[in-house]
């Protein structure tokens, strides 16, 4: 039993990372689209598979990010979370129409 229970919280420790990992990548997409849209970047067809690829990375990354925030309690991780996660829809949605 002792070994299940070490491979439960190292299985634990290892999501925790990772939550933490997709949070901090979630605020560096709001601040890359916040770039983008201040750079006014071109766009062509290869941009569609791109917003596509991205959209993949945001969804997964913002999941994780919220495992991550709901396992952290606290007010200034929840704030933070829903800012990001509101910029990077706003913005994604913007760039790609």
């Amino acid at each position: 039993m002792s070994k299940q229970k070490i491979t439960i919280s190292s299985n634990t420790s290892q999501n925790t990372v990772l939550s933490l990992i997709a949070y901090i990548g979630i605020g560096c997409i709001a601040v890359s689209l916040l770039l983008t849209l201040i750079l006014a970047n071109n766009s062509s067809l290869s941009n569609a598979f791109q917003a596509v690829g991205e959209c993949i990375a945001y969804v997964l990354s913002i999941i994780l990010a919220f495992n991550w925030v709901k396992s952290h309690k606290h007010v200034a991780w929840v704030v933070c979370y829903v800012v990001f996660v509101v910029t990077i829809i706003v913005l994604f949605i913007l760039n790609v129409i």
